[in-house]
């Protein structure tokens, strides 16, 4: 296993030296990642947003080079077996095009599981997701209702409380992130029980149980539906509904 990625690579096919891609450009959502077979074209995309990249970032606190490295080696293998790699296997952008041409019509670029994750290397951080989630859910943080009382008390003027409202919405997205990525690592048997015995609920509300399960539909492959209509049964009262109706809605009724 590799510790470092190199910044500039000479191609192994043409000796062109190139600088591989380590993360998204400035406003692009995400950035591609090669099958390092040097005959396979075989691709991954990878989303600025996607909640394992976030939570290494934010959980880990990795730089853009160490957090390129530490998605690498999580990410599930090629269908051809070999493992995806930010230098593409030493293969410079223009001959990957070439064995792309070459290779039109072949297979996709699916990892040999129902996910890009290596469930397995996730867990080795499980326990660091754990304590970030319990360290949030037991801030004082400004939350936001308490800032809505606050703006509508004259508390703070209109720009400012748009600012609060953004910074608020951010770490609720980070700290979202995190919970579906511990929810992938303990997978399907344990992350809705785990939750229930730490008061995620009571915390965060019933959504947190369809944050979970959208974590656990990136892992397993299983439907969002299916996945909370077997967990609703493990509800009774207000939550069952919520979940009910949730479930409700994206199913069309």
């Amino acid at each position: 296993m590799s510790t470092t990625l190199s910044k500039e690579i000479r191609c192994v096919i043409c000796d062109t030296p190139f600088a591989p891609v380590i993360q998204p450009k400035e406003g692009d959502e995400g950035y591609l990642i090669y099958c390092s077979s040097r005959d396979c074209a075989h691709k991954i995309f990878m989303s600025f947003a996607d909640p394992v990249r976030v939570s290494f970032r934010e959980v880990l606190g990795l730089t853009p080079a160490a957090l390129a490295l530490a998605v690498q080696e999580t990410l599930a293998h090629c269908p051809c077996g070999h493992a995806f790699s930010h230098d593409a296997g030493r293969r410079c952008p223009p001959c990957i095009r070439k064995i792309e041409g070459e290779k039109k019509g072949g297979p996709g670029g699916q990892p040999n599981s129902p996910s890009i994750w290596n469930v397995d290397e996730l867990k080795k951080a499980e326990n660091k997701f754990l304590n970030y989630i319990l360290e949030k859910m037991h801030s004082k943080d400004e939350t936001l209702q308490e800032l809505v009382e606050r703006f509508e008390s004259g508390g703070l003027d209109a720009e400012a409380y748009l600012e609060a409202i953004e910074t608020i919405q951010r770490r609720e997205s980070v700290q979202l992130a995190v919970i579906k990525t511990w929810a992938m690592a303990l997978g399907p048997d344990t992350a809705f029980r785990a939750a229930e015995e730490l008061e995620m609920v009571e915390r965060y509300g019933s959504r947190i149980l369809v944050t979970i399960a959208a974590g656990l539909k990136i892992s397993t492959g299983l439907s969002l539906i299916g996945i909370l209509t077997r967990e609703a049964e493990n509800w009774d009262g207000l939550v069952q509904k919520e979940i009910k109706t949730y479930l409700n809605k994206i199913g069309g009724r």
